[in-house]
């Protein structure tokens, strides 16, 4: 009921409060405020029930596939701190911050869990099941290489502006049978720009700013892990849904499937819009309902794990 109430009010939230007013291009910092506190807190429920479950000797599932999803959870709530100090509060670029190292820790951790779920079963799949993963990791992988990185071929399939001005001056005295002398055409003297300082709420430290310029260099390095890793995460979450459909705990891991998914719809979007992300889109909601499935199917299946023992201690 927690986990239901907070993506209702955080889904509310980015809708009555999330539109850009009239001539400003940035949201109040109050907002962003908001917003942050929204998705941290949902991923430290999560860790929080993460944790209870790995702590537990009733979890069915095993300790050590609850623990790797709570320390994936903790690892995100402290990536989307520095992620907040990074660009809200200290005005820096947030495209590589000290918040990837803590997002990448999650991912490994994250993949890790679902494979101890998954692996130590038998899971008889069928063909068409077999299929089904494939064809889900298929789009996944090509949806996130074309956001990430366009289309290769097209700018091949168009011509280059300064070709099709070339073809334009060729055909020109064709078409009027004379020939026009070319304009002497002044070169502009290039002047020197500074570079857009994006103010935050307060002044960065010396040593972010000087860890945020260290860290510019890994910009490319750092998009390809989000790739690889929500690709991966995409195909493992495609092979549990489909291995735990109609089992016994199958209700709390197409939860988590279904977290997967989102996490993996808000980092294509981000990946989308690029250098013009402008913090409080509404799209960002799916990271807080990423950590509320989460949270959600941790607190089910530890539920049910607790009614699976006391029916059986019943029965013996």
């Amino acid at each position: 009921m927690l986990c239901l109430a907070w993506g209702i009010v955080s889904i509310l939230f980015f809708l009555l409060f999330g539109a850009l007013a009239p001539g400003e291009d940035a949201r109040p910092d109050w907002f962003l405020i908001s917003i942050n506190f929204l998705e941290i807190f949902a991923f430290l429920l999560a860790a929080y029930l993460c944790f209870r479950k790995s702590g537990s000797s009733q979890i069915i599932s095993g300790r050590t596939v609850w623990l790797a999803l709570g320390l994936g959870m903790l690892a995100y709530a402290a990536g989307d701190v520095f992620f907040f100090l990074w660009g809200t509060v200290w005005g820096l670029d947030p495209s590589v911050s000290l918040g990837d190292g803590f997002y990448f820790i999650s991912y490994v951790a994250m993949a890790i869990g679902m494979l101890l779920a998954a692996l130590p079963r038998r899971i008889d799949l069928s063909i068409l099941q077999w299929v089904m993963i494939f064809a889900i990791g298929a789009v996944g992988i090509v949806l996130a290489c074309v956001l990430n990185f366009g289309f290769p071929a097209a700018a091949q399939l168009s011509p280059q502006p300064a070709i099709a001005a070339e073809l334009q001056l060729v055909q020109a005295p064709a078409e009027s049978e004379t020939v026009v002398e070319p304009e002497t055409v002044v070169e502009p003297i290039e002047t020197a720009v500074e570079p857009e300082i994006v103010a935050g709420i307060f002044p960065a430290p010396g040593w972010a700013q000087a860890l945020d310029t260290a860290l510019e260099q890994f910009a490319d390095p750092v998009a390809l892990m989000y790739v690889i890793a929500d690709c991966f995460l995409v195909v493992i979450a495609a092979a549990l849904l489909v291995a735990f459909w109609g089992g016994r705990f199958s209700q709390s891991w197409k939860l988590i499937a279904i977290a997967t998914f989102c996490l993996y719809i808000a980092d294509m979007a981000f990946a989308a819009v690029g250098d013009n992300y402008n913090e409080g889109a509404l799209w960002e909601v799916f990271w807080i309902w990423s950590a509320l499935f989460f949270a959600a199917g941790a607190a089910i299946e530890y539920d049910i794990s607790k009614r699976s023992r006391r029916g059986s201690r019943r029965r013996a």
